[in-house]
């Protein structure tokens, strides 16, 4: 099993909620060789966090008229459904998520979704600025919790 992050928007956490499985509409992230060709002396954590924060990253593409709050899955799926991209932290991913293999569900709070909106709607985002905001960790148990009680969604 490797752990991915799925960048995704509010409606896909809803999908996953609803159904129990979500599938990704972007290459996932993770811990690839190519990343870890890098800096072969980086910690697993850093690199781990690498690829969260593309995650995150990549989400923005996800937003067009959605509620504006990156949000990340975290999760651990079988080795041999994925294929790492040449460069980065991107890899193909030829299935579905699963929420019994979910380990997190990361979406950003109230003042970074102001940040998030704000950069959706400018010409020439700040993405420094986006990413100044830490995700909310969150367990996939508090899923349904989570999407009731976020502004704009119902």
């Amino acid at each position: 099993m490797r752990r991915i992050y799925v960048p995704a928007n509010v409606a896909m956490l809803g999908s996953l909620a609803e159904t129990g499985e979500l599938k990704p509409t972007e290459p996932v992230h993770m811990v690839t060789e190519a990343l870890r060709r890098l800096d072969p002396k980086a910690a697993d954590d850093d690199l781990e966090y690498t690829a969260f924060a593309d995650a995150a990253l990549a989400s923005l593409a996800l937003l067009a008229g959605q509620v504006p709050r990156r949000a990340v899955v975290s999760c651990d799926v079988p080795e041999r459904l994925l294929s790492e991209h040449a460069e980065g932290t991107a890899a193909g991913f030829s299935g579905s998520v699963k929420l019994a293999k979910v380990a997190a569900v990361h979406v950003d709070d109230a003042d970074a979704a102001e940040t998030v909106a704000a950069a959706l709607a400018a010409d020439d985002p700040d993405f420094d600025e986006v990413e100044s905001h830490v995700l909310d960790w969150y367990d996939p148990s508090e899923l349904r919790d989570l999407l009731e009680n976020l502004p704009g969604v119902g």
